[in-house]
C-alpha cells in the first residue's frame, strides 16, 4: 500500500487531502462536543441551582417568620406577664396562654398550615402547648408530651439562644389516635425574665419541604437532601434517610463551600449544592453523571457519525476530483515514456484549459522545436564536416603558397623592395591565419590585426585612395569571436566602393560595447552604397535562417559572416545588419555576444 502511495500521484493528493479534510473535520467536531457537553453540564447545573435556590428560599420563610414570630410573642405583654405566674396560679396561667393564643398564635398558624405545635415552657414549671390538629397534615401532639422531658431545650444558660432540630418525631399521633413517625424541624429560643429562662418552641412539619424534594426530578437515581453542618441529613424525599450521615466522600467535598458542584468519581455522581446561611446548613442535589452524560453522549455520537458521512463524501469526491487531474498527467507520462525510446512523432492529446493542457501544449511544442533542432544540428555536422575536409585539402595549396611567398620574400630581400617584402610578410599572416581551422574562435585584438594586415596590402595596392580608421577600446581587446568576420565585410565594400568607381574611400571600424552583453562593431564607407532594392534584397537575405541559405551565401561576405554568427551565438541579437545613413553612406553591424577570455586559463579560446 505504502509503494502504491509513493508511485502514484492521486494517491498522494488522496492521502494529503483526505487527511486534511479529517484533521479539520476532527478539530471542529472535538471543539463542538466539547463546548456542547460543557453547555449541557452548565445548564443542569443551573437547572438544579433555580432549584435549590427556591428551596433555599421557602427555609429562609421558616427560619425568618419563626423568628419574627417569636420576637412578637416574646415581646408582648401577655408572654412577659405569663412567665411571671407562679406555678400554682393555674387561673392567671390559663388567661394569659389564651390571649397569647388569640392575639399572635392562631393568626400566624392560620398562615402557616406547616405548623404542628407551639409550645412555651418557664423553669418554675409553667408550660403551655398549642396543638394544631389540622387536617392538612392528619398530625396532632401527643396530650402527655413535655417540653421540659423532651431534651430539646438549648444546653446553655444566655439568653437568645436559638436551636434547630430536626428529627423523625415519635410524639405525634394520627386522628384514630394512633401513634405516627413524622419528620419535623423544631425552632427552639431560650428568654430570661428575672431569674428564670422561658423558651418558645415551635414544631414545623417538613413534609412539605419533602415534596418540594421529590419533585426535583433530574433522571433516574437523583438525589435531594437538606443537610446540616455536621453532615447530617435534615430531610430526604426518603424519610428513612433523615438523621443519618451523608456519604462521606461526597461530604468532604462540599463542607468547606458555601456553594456550586463538584463530581464525585467513586460514585460517579455530580453533586449540586447551596448554602442556607441563617442555619448554616446545605441543600443538595445529587444526579448520577449518566442521566447529565446521555445527553453528552448522544451530541457525540451524532458528532461522530455526522464526521465520519462527511469524511466519506470528501473522500469520494477528491478521488473523483484527483482522477480527473491525475488521469490527463498519467497520459502525459506515458508520452513522456514514449518519447525517451527516442519517439520524437508521439504527441499528447490533452483536453481542457488548465495549466495540465497548458503544460501538455508546451511539451508539444518543445517536440516541434526539438525535432526541428536536431535536423538542423544534423545539417550543421554535415557542414562541419566538409569543412574540416576542404581544409585538409587547402593544407597542401597552403603548404605551397607558403613556400612560394618564402620565395617571393628572399627575393624582394635580394631586391631591396620593401613593398615587396611588406605584402608577402601580410599576405603569408593572413594566409596562416585563415588556415588554422582548428581555432575557430579569435580575441578581437586579433580579428584586427588579421584586417590589418590584408589593408597593408591594399595600402601598397592603392596607396593613399583608401583611407582606413580602426577604434579598438582597450577593454575589448580580449574579446572572444568568431574567426574572419571584419576582412570580408572590409573587403565588400572596397570592391563595391572603390573597384567600381575608383574614386577615393575613407572606411571606418569601430568596436564598442552594446546593451550591456554584447560587443557591436560598425563598418562605415563613403562608397556609392546599395540602390533601395539590392538594400532590400540583402536585409531579407539577411532574415532568413537555414543550411540552404548558409550554403548559396558561403561565397558571399555578408551572408557568409552572418550565418556564421548565427550559427555560433543562438541570441537573436546576433547577426549582421545592413543600412543606410542619412548622408548616404553605408553602414554594417556585427553584432555578438560580449564574452572576455581569461587570461589565467589558456584553453578558453578553445572551450568556448
Amino acid at each position: 500500500m505504502v509503494k502504491a502511495i509513493r508511485s502514484s500521484l492521486k494517491w498522494k493528493l488522496v492521502l494529503l487531502i483526505s487527511s486534511m479534510i479529517f484533521m479539520i473535520i476532527g478539530v471542529i467536531g472535538t471543539f463542538s462536543y466539547y463546548e456542547t457537553s460543557r453547555t449541557i453540564r452548565a445548564d443542569v447545573e443551573r437547572f438544579t441551582n433555580q432549584i435549590l435556590k427556591q428551596s433555599n428560599l421557602n427555609l429562609n420563610r421558616y427560619y425568618l417568620d419563626n423568628e419574627r414570630f417569636f420576637q412578637t410573642i416574646a415581646g408582648s405583654q401577655e408572654f412577659r406577664e405569663w412567665s411571671l405566674v407562679k406555678p400554682n396560679n393555674r387561673y392567671d396561667q390559663l388567661a394569659l396562654y389564651m390571649q397569647i393564643e388569640d392575639r399572635y398564635i392562631e393568626p400566624y398558624v392560620t398562615y402557616h398550615p406547616e405548623i404542628l405545635s407551639v409550645q412555651m415552657y418557664n423553669s418554675n414549671g409553667n408550660e403551655s402547648i398549642y396543638r394544631t390538629g389540622r387536617i392538612d397534615y392528619d398530625l396532632i401532639l401527643k396530650s402527655d408530651y413535655s417540653l421540659a422531658q423532651s431534651a430539646m431545650l438549648p444546653d446553655t444558660e444566655y439568653s437568645g439562644d436559638k436551636k434547630l432540630l430536626v428529627s423523625l418525631s415519635h410524639n405525634y399521633t394520627n386522628g384514630a389516635g394512633k401513634p405516627v413517625e413524622t419528620p419535623v424541624l423544631t425552632f427552639i429560643q431560650r428568654f430570661q425574665f428575672l431569674s428564670d429562662s422561658v423558651y418558645l418552641a415551635v414544631d414545623i412539619s417538613l413534609i412539605p419541604t419533602q415534596k418540594i424534594l421529590q419533585e426535583i426530578n433530574l433522571g433516574d437515581g437523583g438525589e435531594s437532601f437538606i443537610v446540616d453542618k455536621h453532615g447530617m441529613i435534615v430531610a430526604s424525599k426518603h424519610t428513612s434517610l433523615i438523621n443519618t450521615p451523608l456519604d462521606s466522600a461526597l461530604w468532604s467535598e462540599i463542607r468547606d463551600s458555601a456553594g456550586g458542584s463538584t463530581f464525585i468519581a467513586d460514585t460517579g455522581q455530580l453533586a449540586v449544592y447551596q448554602t442556607f446561611p441563617n442555619a448554616d446548613w446545605k441543600v443538595l442535589v445529587t444526579i448520577p453523571y449518566r442521566n447529565v452524560a446521555h445527553s453528552i453522549f448522544v451530541v457525540r455520537n451524532v458528532t461522530l457519525w455526522t464526521a465520519i458521512v462527511s469524511w466519506i463524501v470528501s473522500l469520494i469526491l477528491v478521488i473523483l476530483i484527483s482522477d480527473s487531474v491525475t488521469r490527463r498527467l498519467k497520459q502525459m507520462r506515458r508520452t513522456i515514456k514514449s518519447t525517451r525510446t527516442g519517439d520524437l512523432n508521439v504527441r499528447m492529446n490533452i483536453a481542457g484549459t488548465d495549466e495540465v493542457a497548458e503544460v501538455a501544449l508546451a511539451y508539444n511544442h518543445l517536440l516541434d522545436r526539438l525535432e526541428g533542432n536536431i535536423q538542423q544540428l544534423t545539417e550543421s555536422r554535415v557542414m562541419q564536416q566538409e569543412a574540416v575536409l576542404s581544409a585538409l585539402q587547402s593544407q597542401i595549396n597552403s603548404h605551397f603558397l607558403y613556400n612560394a611567398l618564402e620565395s617571393i620574400n628572399s627575393l624582394a630581400n635580394l631586391e631591396r623592395n620593401e613593398e615587396i617584402k611588406q605584402t608577402a610578410i601580410a599576405l603569408s599572416a593572413m594566409l596562416r591565419y585563415t588556415s588554422n581551422y582548428k581555432d575557430t574562435i579569435v580575441t578581437l585584438e586579433e580579428e584586427i590585426d588579421h584586417l590589418q594586415n590584408y589593408l597593408k596590402i591594399i595600402g601598397i595596392l592603392y596607396e593613399d585612395e583608401i583611407v582606413f580608421d580602426i577604434h579598438l577600446p582597450e577593454d575589448l581587446r580580449k574579446v572572444l569571436c568568431i574567426k574572419a568576420i571584419l576582412q570580408p565585410i572590409v573587403e565588400n565594400s572596397i570592391k563595391h566602393g572603390f573597384e567600381s568607381t575608383g574614386n577615393p574611400m575613407r572606411i571606418e571600424i569601430q568596436c564598442a560595447p552594446y546593451r550591456q552583453h554584447y560587443v557591436q562593431v560598425c563598418i562605415t564607407d563613403n562608397g556609392i552604397g546599395f540602390s533601395e532594392t539590392k538594400l532590400e534584397a540583402i536585409q531579407q537575405s539577411l532574415k532568413e535562417e537555414s543550411a540552404n541559405n548558409y550554403k548559396q551565401g558561403s561565397r558571399i561576405g555578408l551572408l557568409n559572416v552572418h550565418n556564421r554568427l548565427r550559427m555560433r551565438y543562438p541570441q537573436p541579437e546576433t547577426g549582421v545588419s545592413v543600412g543606410r545613413l542619412d548622408n548616404g553612406n553605408t553602414e554594417v553591424r556585427i553584432t555578438f555576444p560580449l564574452q572576455i577570455m581569461k587570461e589565467a586559463d589558456p584553453d578558453a579560446r578553445s572551450s568556448r
